[in-house]
């Protein structure tokens, strides 16, 4: 294992990479203007106007947070008791929980650890948890593929995390937190208490997966099932690293998300060629035929080219990599794979595992060129 020094962005040091809480926007996909504030497993600490104003909430006890005039209101069952602009909330400990559940718009409550901050700001209520850095990544872990995995399964996707997390710090800087809760970054539903998964997070601890030719750690990117065959990042990004290549991939063939398929009435594949350009001759019969046995860049027909991405975004596919059929006047979409397919392949990284491939042959079965490497502080 190469030991390495790793200065980070948003960070002055090693030292601080390891001791300082990642900042995550919470439900940052929705504007939240009410929030149901609870406490689990013991008390909480509600702070305010940078702790002139405190507040417990007991085990058990709501607080309702609603954004009224610019301001975030507090209410419990007895009534009013301050408007602020920001607030804090904490444990009286680690192990008591922040539970937050959205009232509007209405959210499935969730569980989370560490410091909640909440401020008033653009006609919504911001949330981001300040968590430790191990806490989030079994997090993500667990909201990304679920809790019945394996153990090397689970310790390659904690350095896959961990790598992207410190890959990305700056993605939401402007916004005053490192990455958000959804997949755009990485899914952060809260709390985590598998203990497989801590276990796989905590004797990972430090290592990350680097670039050779910069010491700096590979954007890593994933996906569920990439269909037999991973993509090329230029296809998806219009950006070449050299650690994505086209990876053939047996393992995820018999995975749940392999295939799909998806049908169209013809009339409507024709008005949306139409719309991209396309000119119908009639007096040449169209073949809407195409076959994608590997990847591929664009869909040819007649007088233009539509590149895949564009189709899976118009059509909200699972993938790029299909198929094009006719049948029972119909356009047949036959599908491989679900996501960007660059990167690790979820499902099949999980059959690898089950067949006995430690965390290190995963991780370098599908990122080429890279290496692992451990942050330590510096003497």
């Amino acid at each position: 294992m190469n030991r390495l020094i790793l200065y980070i962005l948003l960070f002055s040091s090693v030292s601080d990479l390891r001791s300082a809480p990642i900042k995550i926007g919470l439900f940052n996909s929705n504007q939240v203007t009410s929030v149901v504030i609870s406490a689990w497993n013991g008390a909480l600490t509600l702070s305010a106007n940078d702790g002139d104003f405190e507040y417990i909430i007991d085990d058990g006890q709501a607080i309702f947070a609603t954004l009224r005039e610019g301001l975030i209101t507090l209410n419990d069952a007895h009534g009013h008791f301050g408007s602020f602009q920001s607030l804090s909330v904490q444990g009286s400990d680690s192990s008591v929980i922040v539970r937050l559940r959205p009232a509007s718009p209405q959210i499935e409550a969730r569980n989370y650890e560490d410091l909640i901050i909440m401020t008033a700001e653009n006609n919504r209520i911001r949330i981001i948890n300040h968590i430790d850095p191990v806490k989030y990544i079994a997090a993500v872990v667990e909201a990304e593929t679920g809790t019945r995995q394996t153990a090397e399964f689970y310790k390659a996707k904690a350095i896959i995390c961990r790598t992207y997390l410190f890959a990305n710090l700056e993605r939401h800087q402007h916004e005053g937190f490192h990455l958000c809760d959804e997949v755009h970054c990485q899914a952060h539903k809260g709390q985590s208490r598998n203990s497989e998964i801590l276990s796989a997070v905590r004797s990972t601890d430090n290592i990350v997966i680097i670039d050779p030719q910069t010491s700096k750690p590979i954007l890593a990117a994933y996906h569920s099932n990439c269909g037999g065959i991973t993509e090329l990042a230029q296809n998806v990004w219009q950006s070449s690293l050299p650690y994505f290549v086209p990876v053939v991939d047996p393992y995820c063939s018999n995975s749940p998300n392999a295939r799909w398929q998806r049908r169209i009435p013809l009339d409507e594949w024709i008005n949306y060629l139409i719309r991209k350009g396309y000119t119908p001759n009639p007096d040449v019969a169209v073949d809407f035929y195409f076959q994608q046995l590997t990847r591929t860049n664009d869909y040819k027909i007649g007088n233009i080219s539509i590149p895949f991405r564009q189709l899976r975004t118009d059509w909200n596919l699972r993938s790029t990599f299909f198929s094009i059929s006719i049948e029972d006047g119909a356009v047949m979409l036959n599908g491989r794979g679900f996501g960007h397919g660059v990167g690790l392949c979820q499902e099949g990284a999980m059959e690898m595992a089950r067949r006995g491939f430690k965390y290190h042959e995963i991780i370098n079965y599908y990122y080429k060129d890279v290496r692992l490497a451990t942050f330590e502080n510096e003497e």
